[in-house]
């Protein structure tokens, strides 16, 4: 009997280029490891639970209106 398969799908993003290392080592800051690197899926599903909740560091006010 193997490893449990998890349902998963895949999502694309048009992101800027240095978007995914920096996601990783947030992933990898956090403790969402997958073969001794960040993993980006890992923490998307815990922003997706609401496992993880995302904070706004600042918020411009003129755009919140």
């Amino acid at each position: 009997m193997g490893r449990k398969k998890l349902e998963r799908t895949t999502m694309l993003a048009r992101v800027a280029s240095s978007t995914p290392e920096k996601v990783k080592e947030i992933a990898a800051k956090l403790g969402y490891l997958y073969c001794e690197e960040g993993s980006a899926g890992q923490l998307l599903d815990a922003v997706a639970s609401g496992e993880l909740i995302l904070v706004q560091r600042s918020k411009n006010i003129e755009n919140s209106r």
